[in-house]
């Protein structure tokens, strides 16, 4: 396969390890239907039907266009990935994109871009919106509004066999944790590293990268004791290399996760929520679910801004 850049070169020999990662030219690639290389259990669902009032929601530049700017860090399996072709983007943000789009009548366009600059893209009106498994937190609100879709929670990931005995949130202080930069797992850790320091312990040695497979590639390399992210795919990591890592700790709270869409564009926010409670009525989310193994964190009723 031709690859389009170093980074993604280093990728490619991690396959084993990582099942995608984030290209820094912040390509872009279309959402389509997985396969057996994807880790979906299933076929796609069938094809929903455009629903015009949904349509009709709308604003005008989109319906003009017929397409949707998505800002994705497509580096988060099972969430979002890229398949062999490093263009198509897979996962359950791209099959729920793919739905979400279906029931509006536009398609919606991945767009790769690293994590921590996706609000910023977002309020200056690079993007439309984005699917890329962001937790619906209070402080984010101030910007974007958010149509939650997933609950999930925050964890870590240790090498197999758990050399360091890391069991709590505790036993990370003092030790070195990689994250992806202004994930939540970063901030997760910038709160475990003000516990340590106030029961007068080290802290945390944070080790940020750009994106999720960077993160995961320190912890394999040796250059990181641990990975903090989201449960669902630090889950997703240790199945495809179960003899690689595992997941020691219960993971630290349930959280929803959300589709952030500019504060200053209700309307596009108010289609999104309608078509998300459509694709959910039709049954296609509860099937994307069991395809991706994300039962656990199933979350109906696309209800808006339940982050604290």
């Amino acid at each position: 396969m031709r690859l389009r850049s170093p980074l993604l070169a280093t990728c490619a020999a991690a396959a084993a390890l990582v099942a995608g990662c984030a290209a820094p030219d912040a390509g872009t690639g279309a959402a389509g239907s997985s396969s057996s290389s994807s880790g979906g259990a299933s076929a796609s669902p069938t094809a929903l039907a455009r629903d015009d009032s949904i349509n009709g929601m709308l604003p005008a530049a989109i319906k003009q266009s017929g397409t949707v700017r998505v800002a994705s860090g497509v580096s988060f399996p099972p969430m979002e990935y890229f398949d062999t072709d490093n263009a198509t983007v897979l996962g359950f943000d791209a099959d729920l994109g793919a739905a979400l789009g279906q029931v509006m009548g536009v398609k919606l366009k991945f767009q790769n871009t690293n994590f921590d600059g996706i609000i910023g893209g977002l309020d200056a009106g690079r993007y439309d919106l984005a699917l890329t498994s962001m937790i619906d937190k209070k402080a984010r609100q101030a910007t974007v509004d958010f149509v939650d879709y997933l609950s999930s929670g925050v964890s870590f990931m240790v090498a197999k066999g758990n050399p360091k005995g890391l069991k709590a949130q505790t036993d990370l202080c003092g030790k070195t944790v990689a994250v992806e930069k202004s994930s939540t797992g970063d901030l997760s850790v910038d709160d475990i590293s003000k516990e340590c320091t106030t029961a007068g312990k080290q802290a945390v040695k944070k080790q940020p990268f750009p994106d999720q497979a960077s993160a995961v590639q320190a912890l394999q390399s040796g250059r990181a004791d641990a990975v903090a992210a989201l449960d669902l795919t630090l889950a997703y990591n240790v199945k495809q290399t179960a003899n690689a890592f595992e997941v020691p700790a219960k993971p630290f709270g349930t959280l929803p996760v959300g589709i952030p869409v500019p504060k200053k564009d209700p309307q596009l926010r108010d289609a999104v929520q309608a078509a998300l409670k459509k694709v959910q009525e039709s049954g296609t989310y509860d099937q994307l679910l069991a395809k991706w193994n994300l039962k656990d964190q199933a979350l109906t009723g696309a209800p808006l801004n339940t982050g604290k």
